[in-house]
């Protein structure tokens, strides 16, 4: 009997001994925040971008061989027919 639970006591105390040392380890241990933080955070702006999202529309229409509407129409179509 006592052979049997021998093994059993000895991972009981590594996982102890892990344990409290792991316990030690994370409370000894400190996250630094940066002072600089406050500087790196701005405000967002309000108003919405529309001359950007205008850019980058007339971008994806002259360099795509198909247009975004295009290709969710045949995926959608394709995706439709896979299903059925």
């Amino acid at each position: 009997m006592k052979l049997n639970a021998l093994p059993v006591l000895i991972l009981l105390l590594i996982v102890c001994v892990a344990w409290i040392g792991l316990g030690i380890y994370f409370e000894s241990s400190e996250l630094d925040i940066d002072p600089n933080a406050t500087s790196y955070m701005q405000g967002i702006n309000p108003t919405f971008d529309t001359k950007g999202l205008t850019e980058m529309k007339e971008k994806v229409q002259e360099n795509l061989p198909v247009s975004p509407d295009e290709f969710l129409s045949i995926i959608g179509k394709a995706t439709l027919e896979t299903q059925n």
